[in-house]
């Protein structure tokens, strides 16, 4: 059994303590979903701080800060406000493994800036005792787009705050977060004609809200979104251009997947992520298949793969254009190239041409 998520539900935890204007003093928040990360720490703003003074009772610290930095911000008092937010970005704090970041020093002074290495360790101390008491007025959010969850900073956290990651959302949640955005903006879709924005777009919901945007500019006064308006305004990321390389691939046309090949290269996607791509597409073949077998339908493989009904239904239908010998073979030729990138003897790109040439030979 796997293990269980420490941090699953915790934004939950937040919004609940956001609606009900009880947010704490202590907040790591870490993940690739930018758009949710923004969103909740401006609605927490919103209830800390008031309008009119807020600019003086926010700081934000960006890259690498010392622990002395951190300290000075959150002991300075608010202007004509009960809180003060302080936000510091990508410190650094939560990520290094490096033993000087766990060493259990005597708390250094706060006030003195870290000199070498070792002085910095005692600053990390003093730092470390300082977010076990932060001061009523202080509301601390650190922000990071990964941590090591051995450190001790994570830890401190966890004990006297709350860590909540922001991970990007799975389709069918994106889709229904789709429709209502566009309800929002005065505009309407189907859940199919969502979930097909969803299967254009990258995963950021900053990404598919782009999107939106330009959909939305482009029906002008007409309320609802079609699947036309998709395929005519919608710029495809490379899952979108996966699928579709393997549908030229079931069809054989070895032609036609090299030309969506190069189209990937010529917008400057990285081979290696396309690679990786394809791998994870066969794969998901494959278990389609053996669900199919299994007698799954199309809801059941849905909600395995945590997708839109309408985009199971392509991924059965893709499967259904293979055999299971042809599914094997592409992981097992798919995993010899790669090693033979690895070993230098062959570039990426020719490695995937020569997978693309060899799926299509009749």
């Amino acid at each position: 059994m796997a293990a269980k998520d420490p941090y699953a539900g915790n934004d939950k935890l937040l919004w609940k303590s956001i609606k009900e204007n009880n947010i704490g003093r202590l907040y790591l928040f870490f993940g690739p979903e930018e758009y949710l990360i923004r969103n909740y720490c401006e609605q927490m703003e919103k209830r800390l701080l008031g309008d009119e003074f807020k600019l003086l009772n926010k700081a934000v610290l960006n890259g690498r800060v010392t622990p002395a930095q951190v300290i000075e911000n959150c002991r300075t008092y608010p202007v004509f406000s009960d809180r003060k937010m302080v936000v510091v970005r990508d410190s650094g704090l939560f990520k290094s493994g490096k033993k000087s970041d766990d060493a259990d020093e005597d708390t250094a002074d706060a006030g003195k800036t870290a000199k070498g290495a070792r002085s910095r360790g005692k600053d990390a101390d003093g730092l470390a005792g300082f977010l076990q008491d932060l001061p009523e007025h202080i509301c601390l959010v650190f922000i990071e787009k990964e941590i090591n969850r051995k450190l001790k900073y994570v830890g401190l956290v966890e004990k006297h705050g709350l860590v909540v990651q922001f991970d990007y959302k799975k389709p069918d949640e994106l889709a229904e977060w789709v429709i209502k955005r566009l309800r929002e903006m005065q505009h309407d879709a189907s859940p199919r004609t969502a979930a097909m924005i969803v299967e254009y777009c990258e995963p950021s919901m900053d990404d598919v809200l782009n999107e939106l945007n330009k959909l939305c500019a482009y029906a002008g006064d007409r309320k609802m979104i079609n699947e036309e308006d998709v395929a005519k305004v919608c710029t495809r990321s490379i899952k979108s251009r996966i699928f579709d390389l393997t549908d030229a691939l079931a069809a054989k046309q070895s032609r036609s997947a090299l030309s969506i090949l190069n189209d990937m290269v010529v917008l400057k996607e990285p081979m290696p992520r396309i690679t990786f791509m394809i791998a994870r597409q066969f794969r998901q073949l494959i278990q389609t298949k053996l669900m199919v077998r299994e007698g799954a339908g199309k809801n059941e493989i849905a909600s395995f793969f945590k997708l839109p009904p309408f985009i199971a239904g392509k991924i059965i239908r893709q499967a259904a254009g293979f055999d299971m010998d042809s599914l094997r073979r592409a992981v097992e030729t798919g995993l010899e190239l790669d090693l033979a990138v690895k070993n230098g003897r062959l570039k990426d790109r020719a490695a995937v041409e020569l997978l693309i040439t060899s799926l299509s030979t009749k």
